[in-house]
């Protein structure tokens, strides 16, 4: 049996865009997995963003789709133009766990959550005949987890990636990681980690939780204390909540963050609009200090961008304005999106009577306003954001703020600082040229 995995493009109208300096974490952990539990498939992977994909042309038995939302259109036309030729396609990803009525339409069978559980019923089902149309995952525990495998993939990569948990404690409107991976955190056994990280080929990695350090403070710290023994000479980012930074360990805590490589962190600041952070039921993630803790952070040599969203129906338009002048207080960066309701998400019931009509699900990209406000226009929303990323990643502004970092820091967090900052100045201004708005 022949595998081909495949991860869609994240270009409007499936355009190939040039994608992420990561290579597609769910592509490669598959593949791991089959390997763990069918040995004898053999497995090909595809980076749509980097490479044409040519339905007609593969040999492959079995061809899998990961679907985000935005992928949903390019992903179900491949689907589609390969079950005309006898193929049989198979769906899974956070879209089609949300949508699995619109999913099994373009697929012969679609699974929903996480598929360790299911993944070799479906291999061994295939072989046999007897396929399912769904196959519905549980939350599996996270001890003896196949690593990635990364020689599959022909594209050129800069980072690798790892994984130390799943699930979020938090139910925040705007996200799907509390119903796709559970509200119950699972973690993997810290020696595991620490043996991928330190075996991996790569030196530069994305740390892929949802929280790098929020699930529990304490087994951050012993994370991060074991990784500062054995893992040496690799760097990382990730993402994660602010509150934690408030905790009474928290020196411990970005003391040795730091000795573990790691070297900026994206925080989930949310919204800069009290009532847009009521309405994404994010104020609890914040904290009583919240810009106290963007300061502590950086104090320890790890560069900070705030993850934010902008133009959701509580926010105005000086809360665009606000964002620019936000990061020159604290002296840091932001990755502002458009507020985007994603299926599947509480805040998607919210918003669904003001969905603009007629839209596929490739415009919720977090570039494109989605829904009608009571204030702004589409137009308006989507002009505001592109001024404020061409405000935010000038060269000037990118370069003030490496020149801020902690000394602590030198050099990787300010090296750090200019690869995560500079491609995405470079991606926005190319995304707003392509829209005339710049």
């Amino acid at each position: 049996m022949k595998l081909l995995l495949v991860s869609p493009p994240f270009g409007e109208k499936g355009q190939m865009s040039k994608g992420l300096p990561i290579a597609p974490p769910v592509l490669e952990y598959l593949a791991g997995l089959t390997y763990q539990v069918r040995p004898d498939v053999k497995v090909e992977l595809v980076d749509a963003n980097k490479e044409e994909f040519n339905p007609d042309k593969t040999d492959a038995d079995i061809i899998g789709f990961t679907v985000l939302t935005p992928q949903a259109p390019w992903a179900y036309s491949m689907a589609d133009r390969l079950r005309k030729i006898g193929k049989k396609v198979v769906l899974g990803g956070i879209h089609v766990t949300a949508l699995p009525d619109e999913a099994k339409a373009h697929a012969d069978f679609i699974v929903l959550g996480e598929a360790e559980n299911v993944w070799k019923d479906l291999l061994d089902d295939f072989d046999a005949g007897r396929m399912k149309a769904v196959y519905e995952g549980e939350f599996p525990g996270l001890a003896g987890l196949p690593r990635p495998v990364t020689n599959l993939l022909r594209a050129k990569y800069v980072y690798g990636y790892f994984q130390t948990s799943r699930g979020c404690p938090f139910s925040c409107t705007f996200c799907s990681v509390h119903k796709f991976f559970g509200g119950r955190v699972r973690m993997r056994p810290i020696d595991e980690v620490v043996r991928e990280v330190a075996q991996s080929k790569w030196r530069l990695f994305w740390g892929i939780d949802d929280n790098i350090w929020g699930v529990n403070v304490p087994r951050s710290i012993d994370l991060y204390k074991e990784m500062a023994l054995s893992v040496k000479g690799k760097w990382w980012f990730g993402s994660g909540d602010i509150k934690s930074v408030q905790h009474p360990r928290s020196h411990e805590l970005l003391t040795y963050a730091r000795k573990a490589g790691l070297t900026a962190v994206l925080v989930g600041w949310e919204s800069n609009n009290l009532s847009s952070l009521e309405e994404y039921k994010a104020v609890t993630k914040q904290g009583r200090e919240r810009r106290d803790a963007i300061k502590k952070i950086r104090d320890y040599g790890i560069e900070v961008m705030l993850f934010i969203m902008v133009g959701g129906r509580q926010d105005t338009k000086e809360d665009f304005d606000g964002i620019l002048k936000l990061c020159d207080e604290l002296k840091v960066s932001a990755h502002p999106v458009m507020t985007t309701p994603f299926p599947g998400t509480e805040l998607y019931e919210i918003y669904e009577p003001y969905l603009i009509k007629g839209l596929d699900w490739d415009s919720y990209d977090g570039n494109r306003a989605v829904f009608e406000h009571p204030s702004m226009s589409p137009r308006d929303r989507e002009e505001a954001i592109i001024r404020l990323r061409s405000d935010l990643f000038s060269i000037p502004k990118i370069l003030q703020r490496m020149g801020q970092i902690s000394v602590k820091g030198f050099p990787m967090s300010h090296v750090t600082s200019w690869m995560v900052q500079y491609p995405q100045g470079r991606a926005f201004k190319q995304y707003a040229k392509e829209k005339g708005m710049l």
